[in-house]
């Protein structure tokens, strides 16, 4: 085994078993690489968008897709188990929209790409975090972190529950990524502080 397959084999398992234990042991050293790159996940988050924006839906679509556009619009209940917090977070970007004119069908199907592309900029912190497990090199972790959000954001499902078949879906994804990243955070800064 050559020298550099071996310290990456070594590096790999040290990573395996800090994540497998729970430990945070190999932390990165550094003041440029304490701080997540928010920035970057913030342009990542709006490459998804642009994404789906330009390839967006200009109408409904089948199945429950067209009840989920009106009860957005009109603060209705969709079918059980009715699912109020898409309802309401989509009438008020139904509102915040409604100055550009823009289509029930187009704000509706932009307000699930928006939120699908806000989960992937999570998914990228927490990407980025996990791979600090595994190398030091923060190139290395962008890239890793980016391919993540790549294969994610274009997964046939995804996508299409993104901007093409709106539903609750998306609004889920962003509630879980949001939370996996306050778990990262909290779980990084256990026991510095008095307030854990």
């Amino acid at each position: 085994m050559s020298p550099d397959v071996s310290k990456l084999s070594r590096t790999r398992s040290k990573g395996t078993e800090a994540l497998a234990n729970g430990s945070s042991s190999l932390k990165v050293t550094g003041a440029a690489d304490s701080e997540p790159p928010y920035i970057v996940a913030l342009a990542a988050g709006l490459a998804v968008f642009v994404l789906y924006a330009a390839t967006l839906a200009p109408t409904t679509a089948f199945w429950d897709t067209s009840e989920y556009i009106a009860t957005g619009e009109i603060m209705g209940i969709p079918h059980p188990p009715g699912n109020p917090l898409f309802v309401v977070l989509a009438r008020a970007w139904s509102i915040l929209l409604s100055p550009l004119g823009l289509t029930a069908a187009v704000k509706i199907n932009l307000f699930s790409s928006f939120m699908s592309a806000a989960a992937h900029a999570f998914w990228f912190l927490v990407v980025h975090h996990v791979l600090r497990h595994f190398s030091e090199k923060r190139s290395f972790r962008l890239i890793g972190a980016t391919a993540a959000v790549l294969v994610s954001a274009t997964a046939f499902t995804v996508w299409n529950q993104s901007n093409v078949n709106e539903k609750v879906y998306t609004v889920s994804l962003l509630t879980i990524a949001l939370l996996s990243w306050l778990i990262v955070r909290w779980q990084e800064n256990l026991g510095r502080g008095k307030e854990d």
